[in-house]
């Protein structure tokens, strides 16, 4: 297979109350339903559009310069293209200069590189699942799906990359996946992903576990200032790293797996609640 595993970057950036990275989340319908999905994705999955109320309060959140970055995920984005089309259209002419991901399963082929090319600055790339694009642990795309994405990374180097192939116990989590022994997990340590923002209006802080309403996660909503969310965010990475951690690693666990299964058994950081005016 041609495509390169995507390169994390720097974590927990923020300068001046906007953060580095944003991910944009829909929904969880798919037209999948794999058993390890984070997001409890199936085509009778949720859906809300993207509104220019979000990706306002999108370009509020996030560094509008090339060090920023948009992610969309979900769910599956190609099921609704051209409103990701549009949203990729609006943060341009609105004056997001950044990097654009779409988290994809490939199997729509033609509507993922619709979006790919629809992007005015050419920045926007695409991540496949990398189980759905390898087989390893679930069903294949159709060959003819695989055949055309890597017919155009090849014509177009950098544009299409494949997730990592670590398992994440979160939503459904890796039962019965089938590729578990096999694969990498995730140890004591959080990933300490960048943050949410869901077309219901909240900000979430784990891109993992964005369908768990905890407190522990809920760092605010585009009614609140944009520093509120970022310092909140912020809160949430030292309670990972002074309360979540330390838990994992003295029970021996994944992390993920507390989120998962013992979330109840940590007391959730001290969010800020202050409301903007001007939104």
């Amino acid at each position: 297979m041609i495509f390169k595993e995507r390169q994390s970057r720097d974590k927990g950036v923020i300068e001046a109350g906007r953060l580095m990275e944003l991910h944009l989340y829909p929904g969880n319908q798919c037209n999948r339903e794999c058993d390890f999905c984070t997001v409890f994705g199936a085509p009778k999955g949720w859906y809300t559009e993207y509104t220019s109320e979000h990706l306002d309060a999108t370009l509020r959140q996030v560094l509008l310069h090339g060090q920023g970055a948009v992610k969309f995920f979900g769910g599956e984005p190609t099921l609704n293209h051209e409103n990701v089309i549009w949203a990729i259209a609006y943060l341009r002419e609105q004056g997001f200069q950044g990097a654009i991901v779409i988290y994809s399963n490939g199997i729509q082929a033609d509507r993922l590189l619709e979006v790919l090319e629809s992007d005015p600055l050419d920045k926007t790339t695409a991540s496949l699942n990398y189980s759905i694009a390898t087989g390893d642990g679930a069903p294949q795309m159709p060959l003819s799906s695989l055949r055309k994405l890597e017919d155009y990374e090849q014509a177009n180097p950098g544009a299409i990359a494949i997730g990592h192939p670590d398992i994440v116990d979160s939503g459904r989590g890796v039962d019965p996946f089938t590729g578990e022994e096999t694969r990498p997990k995730v140890a004591h340590r959080c990933p300490h992903c960048y943050p949410v923002l869901k077309t219901n209006g909240q900000f979430h802080a784990c891109p993992f576990a964005v369908e768990n309403s905890a407190p522990h996660f809920q760092i605010g909503s585009i009614q609140d200032d944009p520093e509120t969310v970022a310092d909140n965010f912020q809160t949430f990475l030292n309670w990972l790293d002074t309360v979540h951690e330390p838990f994992a690693i003295e029970q021996d666990l994944p992390a993920c797996t507390v989120c998962w299964q013992h979330l109840k058994s940590l007391p959730p950081a001290q969010f800020k609640t202050t409301q903007s005016s001007s939104v």
